[in-house]
């Protein structure tokens, strides 16, 4: 039985040993077909003995002439960090000590969830050392523990191959996408977006002096610095920006609901990466950034802090959190919030806005953040229940699930108003829309002095 296995294996690329090519098995079947069809002619014992004593001599000379599986080295190189769905490379190092040369292809132990490319044939010539980039994307965060690398190499006929594993200990890294955050950092204006309505960057007179420049067409009057205008005999306007040193927290639920499929990823996958965007915004802006991530219990906490170095505290705090089978409680996260920030923060809850409605008990920890905090929940609507909505309805079926849908809308609107008479601000935006509609509306209550 175990040899069965240790064969099996062998043929999955794996374990140690010798294996038949392709080329020698379909030569052996081709030759062995053509001497069956000739001995219903005439059957001659020399001839079938000749040509088994003729292919077994060629082979074990075409298996002498491959390197012997100790002349073979390799090494492995990763990067220390890749993004979600960005393009990444893994260089390996193939070393022939040998005097013969030989094709190599080879295999490792990457997740499923990481795509690659298949085993190749590369021709290694003797004492020639080699430099190959192997291309990989991977489509989930996390620590992955690379051990392993499954090599199979063969002579010039290819008849024989030689399989070798070597133990290669890797980390790779897999950090949320931060394309949104780049995207935000060169094209910032694009953001100033809330509810569909453009809005103003800074509005007159609020915020932070900047400085004293000279009046352009388009300027506020109310903005005019008399004093500097008569002084210097032009017209003088006061320039403001938002204030600097606001606190902003973040809050990211890793509950049971975070675990639904989206185009790219899951719901958890999106709210990361608009987090990170949030975050990344807050702290181009001089904010404190502080984050929970959370579902039955609280998961990870990263304390306030400011300064864009402080961004990859966050990442690495958070990236390899993963999706719990527990419902979240908002009970327990609000309590602690509550609990571990006394000034006043903008909260952004990025969570399930069905599941949040469901969870009766955190209306009234919410109410006590909102004597000092303000308190946003954000979340991707649902895809599913607005295409079913809008579905002509040309069966029986059909109009059963547009009349489900129907009915989760009409649920959906009277629980919002609910929450909007307590003061809770409630937004859902399309999953590639949620950063954007997140730092708009960061940034328009910053514009409002809200904070």
């Amino acid at each position: 039985m175990k040899l069965l296995q240790r064969l099996w294996a062998r043929c999955l690329f794996q374990d140690r040993g010798i294996i038949p090519t392709k080329r020698l098995i379909t030569l052996t079947i081709f030759a062995s077909v053509i001497l069956i069809c000739l001995s219903f002619f005439f059957f001659d014992l020399w001839l079938f003995g000749s040509w088994l004593i003729g292919l077994t001599l060629v082979s074990l000379v075409d298996l002498a002439f491959s390197p012997r599986r100790g002349q073979l080295a390799l090494s492995r190189e990763c990067p220390d960090e890749i993004e979600r769905h960005q393009q990444a490379v893994i260089n390996l190092t193939i070393k022939n000590n040998s005097t013969k040369s030989c094709l190599v292809k080879w295999t490792d132990d990457l997740p499923l969830t990481i795509e690659t490319e298949n085993a190749r044939n590369v021709a290694l010539t003797a004492d020639q050392t080699i430099n190959v980039e192997q291309v990989i994307v991977p489509n989930e965060r996390g620590l992955y523990l690379l051990n392993k690398i499954y090599v199979r190499y063969q002579s010039q006929l290819g008849l024989w191959e030689k399989q070798r594993t070597f133990e290669k200990s890797n980390e790779l890294k897999v950090i949320p996408n931060m394309e949104e955050s780049r995207d935000y950092l060169m094209h910032a204006q694009k953001y100033l977006l809330h509810e569909g309505e453009k809005i103003r960057k800074q509005k007159t007179g609020l915020g932070e002096f900047s400085k004293v420049r000279q009046y352009v067409v388009g300027d506020d009057p109310r903005k005019i610095n008399w004093y500097q205008s008569a002084k210097l005999h032009e017209m003088m306007v006061n320039e403001y920006e938002p204030e600097h040193g606001k606190h902003v927290v973040i809050m990211i639920d890793c509950g049971r609901m975070m675990g639904v499929e989206l185009k790219k990823g899951n719901k958890l996958e999106r709210h990361i990466e608009a987090a990170l965007t949030v975050a990344t915004a807050a702290l181009n802006n001089g904010d404190y950034v502080s984050l929970v991530a959370f579902a039955k219990e609280v998961k990870a906490y990263v304390p306030p802090a400011k300064g864009m170095a402080y961004l990859q505290t966050i990442l690495k705090t958070i990236y390899n959190i993963e999706v719990e089978a527990n419902e979240s409680s908002y009970t327990h996260a609000l309590q602690y919030i509550q609990s571990q920030h006394r000034k006043r923060s903008m909260i952004l809850l990025f969570s399930d806005i069905n599941q949040f409605f469901i969870d009766a008990h955190a209306l009234f920890f919410i109410k006590q953040l909102q004597r000092k905090h303000l308190f946003v929940v954000m979340g991707v609507e649902d895809q599913w229940v607005k295409e079913t909505v809008q579905l002509q309805a040309d069966s029986l079926n059909e109009a059963m699930r547009k009349t489900i849908a129907q009915g989760k809308v009409v649920w959906k609107k009277r629980e919002m108003i609910k929450w909007n008479k307590q003061g809770l601000d409630l937004i859902e935006a399309k999953e590639e829309q949620l950063a954007v509609s997140a730092i708009s509306y960061y940034i328009d209550q910053l514009n409002r002095s809200a904070l």
